[in-house]
């Protein structure tokens, strides 16, 4: 038997690196099977007893096994280590039995047992230290100097730890079992830490010494993260340290372990929080709680020279004001003084403290006056911190209201306040703080009090309410007795104050009615609850008033339904003023949809689909204004899932969302409903969203609705809706609903022409026909679907081809329904506004699908001139003049003599001016047509010059006998046949070459010389002159709208040809700087910007025109030159050479719409190459 084992002198040797070894064994290159049977020897011994660490022998070998650990193989090691739990489970059960024996005093020595617990804590502290830092000690050359070694000894081992550990890996990784035997050695020290260990060791120090080694253990092995994040092992060694701490006085070692923790390992900050949470529950550890709070709250930190120092002990109070709100609240009031650290990491984990103390609080059965004051202290800390210094501290702040307010208790007192201070960080700097603030906002939506009339919130509706109950408190004051008013006056103070009147009373929890107040949970939670129990005669609040109207001299009757009554007004006011509020936020959220962060705009549109949800008032605005984000480009990057899915969505991108957003509110089916109830609500909200909608709106709606026909998300049955909306005969149906039908229509029709296929009959009977002459509307709507049928040239990116049903169709012939249609349209002789919608439309379906599309053009055209010809004879008279009026007001003289009506004037220089785009437009098409031809009528015959030609075949077979000779004579003929048939592709090629080099110079030709100067031929140039003569004498023609449609003729006229637009480009700027009317300055605007598109050269030293605009007084004007500079710089088509300032100005312009257009200009102009 060896000398007495002291722990505490051995632990030193062992930190000295000086441990005595009595055995000369070495498991270090011997054979796997002499170091098995080694160990095996052992366990043999330890299982039987585990007194039998006593040996000599047997510790020997567990202290060579120890010191030879990184030579070993990983599953010796793990055997091993098994080997010495199981002894040390066999020793503790031996030292229970003999502490439990009654006859402990006759012959049972519990301290026998001391000596071999010792024994087995330094073997463990060893064993387990070395194999942690194996990892480190290996990683580098000692790992392959140590398998060279094994390799030179020609063991047949496998891998050792050290070189396992040599490729990165960690003992838990390597060492099978690792993690698992340290659990069940702590399992173990459990049981043993719950017996009387007095008994054992006969003094305190030796206690400690054994205790400290497990405590050390554990703290080694909490190091490794791998550990900490299972939580049964976290678990089991938290248990050993708290019972340290309950009964072996480990209060001051755990409190010294936790801070060191806090201060050196990030990923310990959690679980310490964890390991104090349950010390403070389950093993009475209030001083542990408090001291460690009380050292956090004593230290100072700052964010410039320490940076672990106040993350770390930020992420330890936000998790224990989790875990344990209770016993963090003992030490609030020194760990307040954070708030005003200088690091701002500290500032924020104090507020998300006060945020989680504050629900603890508000969750409390019992509301004392004190708790009460203690959430309203809070909710003072949080609005004072909405204007910290650090955008993360706003931002954190607002994070504490979204979960305040998210939960059971609703804090109506509170919430306008705190609504109002969400509202004001809407405008931040910070972009994240202004995402957590719209976040915010619609969370203080949803979980709004007022849950009465179905949650919604329409302002209308919340008024006629509270006037209808105001009405009834003025009667029911009329029918009592005089002195009645005032008693009611007097009841009424008694009562809340109105939280939109007064703010400052708003602010508090309650005000002075303690009898109203006696409800524990009225206060924090809804305004709706105290309604509803009011009007069930349940409230405690309304009881106790109701007995004051009854001693004021009302009866109970008349006095609980005087409360009853007042407790509604008061509800309905609080309402109708959160509603203003909301409503007073929309403007900014409208622009934070245009905003550059996608994070922004994503939580905006979340906002607004929660407003509509709960129909707020103006929140239709915002479904339409995110719309036009179809616009931006899908997102192509994989989509990355985050614990908060907040990346996840910001992975999908805004088009997608936006995509889901309409699909929730307009194109989901109701469960409650049936398939054709469903059907008919989907259709009935497709046909609302086009409703007063902009040019601007409905573009953009149409590139959704087709992005979504395209993806399949609308029915077939939507659409059988649709056209059963559309072609409704029975009774009289609102246009406005025919419209939309026929809207939706179309923009699905983009992408699916069966559309438009499946049943043409009814767009003509309905929409060419009767219904379509009384409302021009839908006659337009009606002609741009039937555009559909035309070719499909060019796609939109993304699209997915739909097979044959996409491919390009013949053009109709002239003689078809559709076209016969389409002229009663144009030829309508109402005097209706949307005729000129109406004929456009038409005229560009006739160009779409017709065969010969000029030849019913001129044919309109004619009989429209018929009207006016007199009005052509008296222009010829005229011609000569150089006079010009711009005044539309007229001269003071005698009004001219109309020889024609205005309106049939207007008709036809609208008509004619379309049409010469629209030829531009098919002039465009035919050359494209005729290359696309030449290329496919040139490519056979580049694969007949390739391949081997007949001749050269027979020159192969030339050699040979008298039948070879006969087949030859046949060849020549053929080789002749053929070489005139080479000589004539080639000469064709050569024509073909030439012929599509001319096209172009053909086409050009044509618009030059025959569209506008062909007075034998084309009809246009007729009315060239026309044009030239009313744009000269617009006073003369004091007609608005005529005027209007000669400037635009004019400038679609210039647009033809270089020649007229050379001589008449004078008078179009001469036009710009004069004419009154901001319509017709604005139509110049637009069409000198085509003009500088067709032709450049001419625009290039008048260029300066262009910008001139830019100052008109009309904002109108001003916007679309705007537009139209933005287009034409950003494409290349006009260089800006010292103009660019001009466009500058706009950045400050009354207008915020013009403003916010220039920004944008500047934005993208900044990422141009050449900015």
């Amino acid at each position: 038997m060896d000398p007495m084992f002291n722990l505490h002198e051995q632990l030193i040797k062992l930190q000295e690196d000086e441990v005595e070894i009595a055995s000369d064994f070495s498991f270090d290159g011997i054979e796997t099977t002499i170091a098995k049977r080694a160990l095996n020897g052992i366990i043999d011994k330890l299982v039987v007893n585990g007194q039998n660490i006593n040996d000599p022998d047997t510790f020997g070998t567990l202290q060579c096994f120890a010191r030879d650990l990184p030579a070993i193989e990983p599953k010796m090691v793990a055997r091993g280590l098994d080997m010495l739990v199981a002894g040390f489970d066999n020793e503790v059960k031996n030292v229970h039995s003999v502490l439990a024996a009654a006859a402990a005093a006759a012959g049972h020595d519990p301290t026998q047992h001391a000596e071999p617990l010792d024994r087995y804590a330094f073997l463990f502290q060893w064993i387990i230290e070395r194999g942690e830092s194996v990892v480190s000690q290996f990683r580098t050359a000692a790992g392959a100097g140590a398998a060279e070694k094994a390799k030179g000894r020609k063991r047949r081992a496998g891998i050792s730890v050290a070189g396992a550990a040599g490729s990165g890996a960690t003992v838990a990784e390597v060492v099978p079992g690792w993690k698992d035997k340290i659990s069940d050695l702590y399992s173990v020290m459990q049981q043993l830490l719950q017996l009387p260990l007095g008994r054992i060791w006969n003094s305190v120090p030796e206690r400690d010494t054994f205790i400290g080694v497990f405590t050390r253990i554990a703290h080694k092995t909490m190091e490794n993260p791998a550990y900490v994040r299972d939580s049964d092992f976290q678990h089991v060694v938290f248990e050993v340290l708290c019972l340290w701490l309950q009964s072996f006085n480990g209060l001051y070692g755990l409190v010294t372990m936790i801070t060191q923790n806090l201060q050196h390992y990030e990923h310990l900050c959690e679980s310490m929080a964890a390991l104090v949470q349950m010390a403070y529950e389950k093993y009475d550890g209030t001083q542990l709680a408090d001291e460690v709070l009380r050292d956090i709250a004593a230290k100072s930190f700052s964010s410039t020279h320490d940076k672990a120092g106040p993350k770390n002990a930020a992420r330890f109070l936000i998790k224990f004001s989790q875990l344990a709100p209770r016993a963090l609240l003992r030490q609030m009031g020194l760990l307040i003084r954070h708030l005003d650290s200088e690091a701002h990491i500290m500032r924020s984990a104090m507020v998300d403290v006060v945020g989680h103390l504050t629900l603890y609080l508000a969750s409390q059965e019992e509301q004392t006056d004190i708790v009460k004051n203690q959430i309203g202290e809070y909710f003072d800390i949080i609005e004072q911190r909405f204007m910290d210094s650090h955008f993360l501290v706003r931002a954190k702040v607002l994070q504490v209201c979204q979960f305040v307010c998210s939960g059971q208790a609703k804090f109506p007192k509170r919430r306008p306040k705190l609504l109002a201070l969400i509202i004001g960080r809407l405008e931040d700097k910070a972009s994240n703080v202004r995402k957590h603030a719209i976040r915010a906002l619609t969370m203080l939506l949803e979980t709004h009090p007022f849950s009465l009339d179905g949650a919604e919130l329409a302002t209308e509706q919340l008024e006629a309410r509270l006037q209808k109950i105001s009405g009834e408190l003025a009667d029911l004051a009329k029918a009592t007795s005089p002195q009645s008013p005032d008693i009611m006056a007097e009841t009424a103070k008694r009562l809340p104050k109105d939280i939109g009147s007064d703010e400052d009373e708003g602010d508090q929890l309650h005000d002075g009615s303690s009898d109203a107040e006696a409800g524990d949970e009225e206060d924090d939670n809804s305004v709706a609850a105290t309604a509803n129990d009011t009007a069930n005669g349940a409230g405690t609040g309304a009881g106790a008033s109701g007995s004051d109207f009854a001693n004021a001299g009302l009866s109970p009757e008349m006095a609980a339904k005087a409360m009853h009554l007042q407790f509604q007004q008061r509800y309905y006011r609080d309402a109708l003023y959160f509603v203003y509020q909301l409503q007073e936020a929309q403007p900014l959220l409208l622009q934070l949809l245009g905003s550059t962060s996608k994070s922004e705009v994503m939580e905006a549109m979340d906002f607004f689909v929660a407003a509509v949800r709960f129909r707020v008032d103006g929140s239709q605005e915002g479904i339409r204004r995110m719309s036009h984000l179809i616009w931006i480009p899908p997102t192509t990057s994989g989509s990355g899932v985050s614990a908060d899915g907040g990346a996840s969505e910001e992975a999908r991108g805004v088009r997608a969302k936006l995509i889901d957003s309409y699909m929730q509110l307009y194109l989901t089916p109701s469960e409650r409903l049936g398939p054709a109830e469903s059907t008919s609500l989907i259709t009935r909200n497709l046909i609302s969203l086009t409703f007063g909608a902009t040019l601007a709106e409905l573009t953009s709606l149409e590139e959704l609705i087709r992005t979504l026909m395209e993806e399949n998300r609308i029915s077939q049955g939507v659409v059988n809706k649709l056209r059963g909306v559309y072609g409704y005969t029975r009774t009289k149906l609102p246009p406005a609903q025919r419209r939309g039908a026929i809207i939706i229509l179309g923009m699905l029709a983009q992408a699916r022409r069966s559309i438009v296929t499946d049943d043409i009959d009814l767009y003509l009977r309905i929409g060419l026909g009767e219904y379509g002459h009384e409302d021009l509307a839908i006659a337009k709507y009606t002609c741009m679907i039937l555009q559909c049928l035309g070719a499909s040239k060019t796609r939109r990116p993304g699209a997915v081809a739909a097979g044959a049903e996409e491919q390009e169709i013949r053009r109709l012939p002239m003689n078809n329904p559709i076209f016969d249609g389409l002229q009663r349209i144009i030829e309508e002789p109402r005097h209706d506004p949307e005729w000129f919608p109406a004929a456009e439309q038409a005229l560009n379906t006739i160009y779409a699908l017709g065969d010969k599309p000029d030849a019913l053009a001129v044919r309109l055209v004619r009989n429209q001139a018929r009207l006016v010809q007199s009005l052509v004879a008296t222009s010829k008279g005229d011609e000569d003049s150089d006079a010009m009026d711009v005044d539309e007001a007229g001269s003071a003289g005698p009004a001219p003599r109309r020889l024609v009506d205005p309106w049939d004037l207007s008709r036809l220089l609208f008509m004619v001016g379309h049409i010469a785009i629209k030829e531009i437009v098919l002039l465009e098409s035919i050359e494209a047509e005729l290359k696309r031809r030449r290329s496919d009528d040139s490519e056979p015959r580049r694969k007949k010059r390739a391949s081997p030609k007949p001749k050269d075949k027979a020159k192969a077979r030339g050699g040979r006998g008298g039948r070879g000779r006969g087949r030859g004579g046949r060849d020549r003929g053929q080789e002749m046949a053929t070489g005139s048939d080479d000589e004539e592709d080639d000469e064709l090629n050569q024509i073909a070459g030439s012929t599509e080099d001319e096209i172009g110079d053909i086409i050009t030709a044509i618009r030059e010389r025959e569209l506008l100067f062909g007075e034998s031929k084309s009809l246009l140039a007729l009315f060239g002159p026309l044009l030239v003569h009313v744009c000269k004498n617009l006073g003369k023609f004091n007609d608005r709208l005529l005027t209007v449609h000669a400037t635009a003729a004019l400038a679609k006229f210039m647009c033809i040809s270089s020649t007229f637009c050379e001589q008449n480009l004078p008078l179009l700027l001469t036009l710009l700087q004069r004419a009154k009317s901001p319509v017709i300055r604005a139509n110049i605007s637009i069409a000198l910007g085509d003009i500088a598109v067709c032709f450049n050269n001419l625009i290039g030293e008048n260029v300066h025109y262009l910008y001139g605009p830019l100052h008109d007084p009309d904002t109108r004007v001003k916007k679309t030159t705007l537009m139209v500079l933005t287009h034409l710089i950003l494409n290349g088509m006009v260089k800006v050479k010292g103009q660019l300032g001009e466009m500058a100005k706009c950045l400050e312009d009354k207008d915020q719409r013009v403003a916010d257009m220039a920004r944008l200009f500047f934005a993208e102009l900044s990422t141009k190459d050449n900015a």
